[in-house]
């Protein structure tokens, strides 16, 4: 499996969501783009003492995980917070931990999402529920 800056993403994917924020340097971009509405790449490195070559790299991966968005003016880029995509990852994770799953636009899963021996329906209560049994 290629990681995500060498991958295809589809929208709204939440591993390349996660993946985008599992490092620490990338969380804290994230939190320094959370304090301003738009920041300079250039003006983001110096503060974090990232090289310019190092910090497109962490905006790359951030950018195909639908967290930051970037934009060129004249010879400077600048990027900010996806925010709106930020809220739809974090619905899409919230359906998926109440056990609706991760489908995108709100869809409900058909039954053919349902696993064969599956021996509780999924409109049971989260805490009621439990995984079906794996024959081995």
């Amino acid at each position: 499996m290629l990681p995500l800056a060498l991958s295809a993403v589809a929208g709204g994917d939440l591993a390349a969501y996660f993946e985008g924020l599992a490092n620490p340097t990338r969380l804290r971009i994230v939190e320094r783009l959370a304090e301003v509405k738009e920041a300079r790449v250039s003006d983001v490195a110096l503060l974090l003492g990232i090289s310019q070559p190092r910090m497109s790299w962490h905006l790359r991966l951030l950018r195909r995980a639908g967290i930051v968005v970037t934009r060129r003016e004249g010879r400077e880029v600048l990027c900010r917070l996806d925010r709106e995509s930020i809220a739809a990852s974090h619905q899409r994770f919230d359906r998926l931990l109440d056990g609706v799953g991760a489908v995108a636009d709100g869809a409900q899963p058909g039954p053919e999402a349902a696993p064969e021996n599956a021996s509780q329906s999924l409109s049971q209560p989260v805490g009621e529920r439990s995984l079906p049994e794996v024959s081995g």
